[in-house]
């Protein structure tokens, strides 16, 4: 079935009050944190694909978004970039919606556009938002999630996450639209949840990023936490402990970070400031001069070349 521009194989048994889930690459999709988690969800509830974008090639620049080659029990095929749309039926409802948005480089009205009606379509009634940032954020201590919801009232002190009303004003994804459109035009439920990620490590998968979502959804959807990115996050993150022994203006910015992490949680205000910023700017901490230079010294730059839109 034809959807706006998306093309919807809708499933004959309705979902059951349906929320999305989505993510948006690569806009704020640091440390690969929300394909992790859409990923499992994937596994954990046996995900079934159901659509995508009849032709991406509107909205994307495909020197800048690569297809790919891949070769698979000998058979060579091309894999091209796009937004795809899966669905998660859970043994009680809500079932989910596992929504990967691909930022548009053209048409974006359209897109956003086709996002309302898809959603429309299947009878959301919650639109979920999840992310990682970076921030100035120690790895030795739990990672903050911050975010904000409109149009229901989330139980309170749910994965320790604090909710607020952003201040941020600045440059933006015109995608950012969706979740405003989403509460304002169709009367859905809107949440964000952005996890905060130690700047001076800056990995391709941040599984310590990943499990910190996971353990917030948990809460809310009733799943079980025994998952495999928490130990993934333990050996990943206690790899970072013994190299700062050798490199003294690391473990010093490190120590920094803690300082400000304990004074935080004593004041039960735990990244305030930082969860402004949507794009991976520093947050309450400043830093001087020397580790400055050092962060700039180790910055890697995140292009937007390799994106994979078939890994759920």
């Amino acid at each position: 079935m034809k959807i706006g521009d998306f093309e919807i194989n809708i499933p004959d048994t309705p979902l059951r009050d349906p929320h999305c889930i989505a993510i948006l690459k690569p806009w704020i999709n640091v440390g690969n944190v929300g394909q992790i988690v859409l990923h499992r969800l994937g596994r954990m509830y046996a995900a079934e694909r159901i659509g995508q974008l009849e032709r991406p090639g509107k909205f994307y620049d495909f020197t800048r978004y690569r297809p790919e080659i891949r070769i698979r029990n000998g058979v060579r095929s091309v894999r091209v970039p796009n937004t795809v749309v899966r669905i998660a039926r859970r043994n009680d409802p809500p079932d989910l919606v596992l929504l990967q948005l691909l930022e548009p480089h053209a048409f974006a009205e359209d897109f956003n556009d086709s996002i309302i009606e898809v959603l429309k379509a299947l009878n959301v009634t919650r639109y979920v938002q999840i992310g990682g940032m970076y921030d100035s954020v120690p790895h030795s201590r739990p990672l903050p999630v911050t975010g904000s919801a409109r149009g229901w009232e989330p139980p309170s002190d749910f994965g320790g996450v604090k909710l607020s009303t952003s201040r941020y004003q600045g440059p933006t994804s015109m995608s950012s639209q969706i979740s405003e459109r989403a509460c304002n035009e169709l009367d859905l439920e809107t949440l964000s949840l952005m996890v905060h990620l130690p700047l001076y490590l800056k990995l391709d998968d941040d599984y310590a990023g990943s499990a910190r979502i996971l353990t917030v959804l948990s809460d809310l959807y009733g799943f079980s936490r025994r998952l495999p990115e928490i130990g993934m996050a333990e050996k990943q993150y206690d790899q970072v402990t013994p190299a700062m022994d050798d490199n003294p203006a690391l473990r010093d910015m490190v120590e920094r970070f803690e300082r400000g992490s304990d004074v935080e949680s004593l004041n039960e205000n735990p990244g305030q400031e930082s969860g402004d910023s949507p794009d991976g700017q520093q947050g309450g901490v400043s830093l001087p001069p020397e580790i400055e230079q050092f962060l700039s010294d180790v910055a890697q730059v995140d292009g937007e070349g390799d994106v994979d839109d078939d890994t759920v």
